[in-house]
């Protein structure tokens, strides 16, 4: 367990804090906006792991 948290750290941490992120904004804007957010967010994150795998 130990090794995977240290392995995923970062992304385990953006996906925290994306949810985090979209909670707030639901609450404050409205349901569809936050899921609008959500998707443009999870594709971001996507990119990002992209990006990192490619400079292993």
């Amino acid at each position: 367990m130990k090794n995977f948290l240290s392995n995923y750290i970062q992304t385990i941490l953006l996906v925290l804090g994306m949810l985090l992120l979209i909670i707030g904004v639901g609450g404050c804007l409205g349901f569809f906006i936050a899921l609008m957010l959500a998707g443009v967010g999870l594709i971001l994150l996507a990119f990002l792991i992209n990006y990192e795998k490619k400079e292993r």
